[in-house]
């Protein structure tokens, strides 16, 4: 007799849900259906009369446990150990969710096998093969011809096994992204991943781009969330001075921490640049982390004399030319943080001469580093700042201790705030046999009382003093002392009208305009006082904007000027109401001059007039620009222009100029164009009016691949007396982080 469990039972009677009596009149076998473990419905239930196979179709549903079948069909061996489903074949365990064309479950052994488009996914877990089998019992895989993902990452390999712990794959390939010409890879004889702390390690492995794996990988175990798999760049060209070259530069990693590779450079006219590199980031539970890189290279330059020229205070290039770079930031504690960096040429054309992108956006070299401990309201730490070349200015510090109390309340609404540094100073000029050397220890102290008696007006008294102790004086005395008072005022009013404008073409939609005018006064007396015996180091240097006019915020101590001055200015606003949020800027104009009443030898009461004005009207327009001019006979000493017309990413068209009294008259006009979501063309133009020629022509193509990287394809042309080629041309590989 068959023995049905409870919950079926009443179906026996039913052909709406549950499991029906056999179309042909005969019952289920009763050592499949007997068991009081099983709980099974189904629209419909049959006997195959060859296999003597029960069948169950029908919306089928088999519950074991914490097992869970679900499919059009069921198909039971006749002893009952076996069951195969089949049509939308869905089993679920312990949050396990298989499905696949066919599913075999084999009840004494606990074993499940799916075959077919088989799926299985546990939590982010998500494996797609051919064929999975999975043990009930343990929850561990045995899987052929996988496929695994895991956002970017994508697994494939072989054969894997293991369970929620581990995962091993054999032959495996890991893609940073969808597998495909371009695409970072690591392909490894092993490779093991740790679900739970999201690494893996990989034995006999190498990465590279696509089915190119060039570099070769250490056994190691990496977090895949910590730093990149490896790092890589990519130059090359040709050129006049350099003839053909190619750049690569790569990383591979050699712990969870560190990176290391090299950068190698082949130039026809020049020889071979290479040196090690390495990098390391890593960040921990406590919140203190570190990121570093660290390159080189050397080269015995093969170019002639010519090529090889001059550096930047007339001496010949030798032949033996190299370079050192790092750069580390760390975060210590939440209160300590250490940055540095370190910078060693050869000579001042080194990296110009064969690594121009990185030689463009910093061409003096820096060496310093810095530790810095903050609180609530003050900065405190200590700065080096070292000069390993002889061919650029740099005001060394060897080392400076400082200490800042950021604008803090004191009492009755007033506000102090304090800064002090004590430190040997030391400059060089580059050529010279002189060196300027001191000890100085410089303090200030400032007092400030913010009044509002009306929305629309503040002011803002300040009182402030600073000391200046120096050793080692340019003129008799073995040191000096400088003592300086500052009185000054800082005030300003806000005003602002609506207008009811609209405009649907300029997308106007009211106006609003804002005029804050503003005024700062600064009485400093006897600025200059020592300043024949004062050791010049921190000095002013060439600017063209408006310095600050606080004791406290000036930067050129050691040659300050007596200070009298009224400073006034006006910016203004037109905004309107922005569809998104909020408002939009159409137009800002910002004005301001200097009214000198102690003025130094040579200068004018009146400053130069400074102006600045920015247009957005429209989404696809924007208009900048930058005026200096001197009252009185209205010279004009600056302009900087800039209009850009824009669509989006699709084009943009950009003409501008540069203006500097007696120095720079130079025009420039840009135009890029995005052909589609692989490629875009762009061209610009230099062109020198002084001399009437286009120093610069540049047309180029970049292509986008697999979405993780730009190659770029550019043909110049150069005129006039620079080191660059008068011809280039370049195919440059953006730098990879993976």
């Amino acid at each position: 007799m068959i023995r049905w469990p409870k919950s079926v039972r009443p179906l026996l009677t039913s052909f709406v849900i549950g499991c029906a009596l056999p179309a042909n009149g005969q019952e289920p076998t009763d050592s499949i259906l007997s068991a009081t473990n099983l709980d099974i419905k189904a629209d419909l239930s049959t006997v195959d009369l060859e296999t003597n196979e029960t069948i169950l179709s029908g919306n089928v549903r088999v519950t074991h446990q914490d097992t869970v079948f679900l499919a059009d069909e069921i198909r039971w061996h006749p002893s009952g150990n076996v069951a195969t489903a089949s049509g939308n074949a869905r089993a679920t365990h312990l949050g396990s969710v298989f499905m696949a064309d066919e599913i075999r479950w084999n009840r004494p052994a606990n074993l499940v096998t799916a075959t077919g488009h088989a799926l299985l996914q546990r939590g982010v877990l998500r494996l797609l093969a051919e064929t999975l089998a999975y043990d009930l019992t343990s929850e561990t895989y045995q899987v052929q011809d996988v496929r695994f993902g895991r956002d970017p990452y994508y697994f494939s390999a072989k054969e894997l096994a293991g369970g929620a712990e581990k995962l091993e794959f054999s032959d495996a390939t890991l893609s940073f992204g969808e597998p495909g010409f371009g695409t970072p890879t690591l392909r490894a004889k092993s490779l093991t991943y740790y679900p739970g702390t999201d690494r893996i390690k990989a034995s006999g492995a190498r990465v590279g781009l696509g089915v190119f794996q060039f570099l070769p990988v250490p056994t190691v175990s990496l977090p895949l969330s910590g730093p990149d798999l490896f790092e890589i760049t990519i130059d090359g060209g040709a050129s006049s001075r350099l003839g053909l070259f190619g750049r690569i530069g790569a990383t591979v990693p050699i712990s969870d921490r560190w990176r290391a590779g090299a950068d190698i450079g082949i130039y026809t006219n020049r020889g071979v640049m290479a040196g090690p590199a390495f990098g390391y980031e890593w960040e921990n539970p406590d919140g203190s982390s570190a990121w570093g890189r660290f390159t080189s290279g050397y080269i015995r330059d093969s170019g002639n004399r010519g090529d090889l020229g001059f550096d930047v205070v007339g001496d010949a290039i030798g032949e033996d030319r190299g370079l050192i770079g790092w750069n580390h930031q760390q975060i210590i504690n939440e209160n300590l943080t250490l940055n540095g960096e370190f910078n060693y040429w050869s000579d001042s054309e080194i990296l110009r001469d064969f690594r121009s992108r990185d030689f463009f956006p910093v061409q003096v070299p820096d060496s310093f580093i810095e530790l810095n401990y903050t609180t609530t309201n003050t900065v405190s730490g200590i700065f080096l700042r070292a000069q390993p070349n002889d061919f650029h200015e740099v005001r060394q510090r060897l080392p400076e201790l400082n200490w800042q109390l950021l604008p803090t309340p004191l009492a009755q609404g007033v506000i102090q705030e304090a800064q002090t540094s004590i430190g040997v100073l030391r400059h060089k000029s580059p050529g010279s046999p002189t060196t300027t050397q001191t000890e100085r220890f410089d303090a200030y102290y400032g007092l400030s009382r913010p009044w509002s008696p009306a929305s629309w007006f503040a002011v803002n008294p300040v009182l402030g003093a600073r000391l200046t102790h120096y050793t080692d004086t340019v003129g008799p005395s073995s040191d000096t002392t400088r003592a300086l008072g500052e009185f000054g005022v800082d005030a300003q009013m806000r005003f602002s009208g609506t207008f009811d404008t609209q405009n649907d073409l300029w997308g106007i939609d009211g106006l609003r305009h804002l005029i804050t005018p503003r005024v700062s006064y600064r009485y400093i007396p006897d600025a200059d006082k020592g300043q024949a015996s004062i050791p010049q180091i921190d000095r002013r240097v060439f600017a063209t904007y408006l310095e600050p006019l606080g004791l406290g915020a000036r930067r050129q101590i050691d040659d300050l000027t007596r200070t009298h001055t009224l400073r006034l200015a006006i910016d203004q606003r037109l905004q309107t109401r922005d569809k998104t949020y909020g408002s939009r800027d159409l137009a800002q104009l910002n004005v301001a001059v200097d009214a000198r009443f102690d003025r130094p030898t040579g200068a004018r009461t009146l400053s130069a007039l400074h102006t600045e004005l920015r247009l957005s009207p429209a989404p696809f327009l924007d208009v900048d620009l930058y005026h200096r001019a001197t009252p009185g006979d209205w010279t004009m000493r600056e302009l900087n222009t800039a209009i850009t017309l824009h669509s989006a990413d699709q084009w943009q068209i950009q003409f501008a100029n540069h203006y500097l009294e007696n120095d720079i008259q130079e025009f420039i006009g840009a135009i890029a164009y995005r052909f589609n979501e692989v490629w875009e063309g762009y061209t610009r133009h230099h062109f020198d009016s002084r001399s009437s020629r286009f120093v610069e022509q540049s047309y180029g193509v970049r292509q986008t691949i697999a979405n993780r990287w730009q190659v770029g394809y550019e043909l110049s042309f150069f005129e006039g007396n620079r080191r660059e080629s008068d011809f280039g041309f370049s195919v440059r590989l953006d730098i990879l982080n993976f």
